[in-house]
């Protein structure tokens, strides 16, 4: 999601493709039924997805960090995550089905994994 803002920041980010093309990105997880936010951060760049990650995760693409660091406080829960094509990967289900949580997302075929 693309907060507008048009101030002094240094982690503004510019997404031509957006109605408001300058703002504040904020990553979201919310619950499908009732349309809640159940947990969110703002991107700060490139190397903001992986804090509060185990070392292991450090490795991993960005969307996947994004999307573990989001989904730590539903582990174990047996709920669905579900994700755009940016976000998902063959990867992603793996590492979540080993949490407890089952991914439904489009693939892209020419996406490295």
């Amino acid at each position: 999601m693309l907060v507008a803002f048009r101030g002094r920041c240094s982690f503004k980010m510019y997404m031509p493709k957006k109605p408001n093309k300058y703002g504040l990105k904020i990553m979201c997880m919310t619950d499908a039924k009732n349309g809640y936010l159940v947990d969110a951060y703002i991107y700060l760049g490139k190397d903001s997805d992986s804090q509060g990650l185990p070392i292991e995760y450090q490795r991993l693409n960005k969307p996947t960090q994004a999307v573990l660091r989001l989904v730590a406080s539903i582990e174990g829960t047996h709920r669905n995550v579900t994700t755009d094509n940016w976000f998902t990967s063959v990867e992603l289900m793996n590492i979540l089905m080993q949490k407890q949580l089952t991914l439904v997302g489009t693939l892209k075929i020419i996406k490295g994994n």
